[in-house]
């Protein structure tokens, strides 16, 4: 089947870094946005599916497989270029206090000092709502840019797997979790890649410093 004329397309998309430190991060030189999102809530299926790549971003059904800061470059077709920064998965069961305690100090800071970091996209399973780990994150990114990091980071949060529901069902769960969260929600899916594009004009903006 053809593309859509006015579709995305990446022309490059590979695997940069993997950091468990801040320090194993690239040079802060392109422009980033990063993911987060409970596990198994369909981050990496998602990141897959706006890069145009099958298995690019690793999927797992094992709670907690993303375990590091992965970051993915990724260059358009018209020549923006930014970074896709998988941040480690929340909510597992199967992985240690000790270890998830651990990652703290080194998604805070990236969070709160990387200087290129231009949007954050929050996942929410459109079927679950928004728990109290994603209300904690989206709390903690309203809080005011820092000195170091003089541009704003734009919040936007992401209900996937909204092909799980039947299409009637697409506007009302969207509308709940809207209120829940205080965020306008865009609806995905991996699976059909319902909202790629809008999540695209997310970034772009985000990138361009727009409104």
């Amino acid at each position: 089947m053809a593309k859509a004329s006015n579709e995305t397309r990446v022309a490059t998309a590979e695997f940069t870094a993997g950091a468990t430190a801040e320090s194993g991060l690239p040079p802060p030189a392109l422009a980033e946005v990063a993911f987060a999102g409970r596990s198994n809530v369909g981050k990496s299926s998602l990141m897959n599916s706006l890069l145009g790549r099958r298995n690019l971003v690793r999927t797992s059904n094992t709670p907690g497989c993303t375990r590091q800061i992965n970051v993915f470059s990724a260059r358009l077709a018209d020549g923006l270029a930014c970074h896709f920064v998988d941040l480690p998965g929340y909510g597992y069961a199967k992985v240690s206090k000790t270890e998830a305690r651990g990652w703290g100090p080194m998604l805070e800071g990236y969070l709160r000092s990387r200087t290129t970091l231009r949007a954050v996209f929050v996942l929410v399973d459109v079927r679950r709502g928004v728990l109290q780990e994603e209300r904690d994150l989206i709390d903690f990114l309203s809080r005011p840019p820092t000195v170091q990091r003089a541009v704003p980071t734009r919040i936007y949060v992401c209900a996937t797997k909204v092909d799980k529901l039947p299409v009637s069902q697409h506007k009302p769960a969207l509308a709940a979790l809207a209120r829940e969260a205080g965020f306008e929600v865009i609806g995905t899916s991996a699976e059909t890649h319902f909202g790629r594009e809008e999540v695209w004009t997310r970034i772009r903006k985000a990138i361009a410093g727009e409104a």
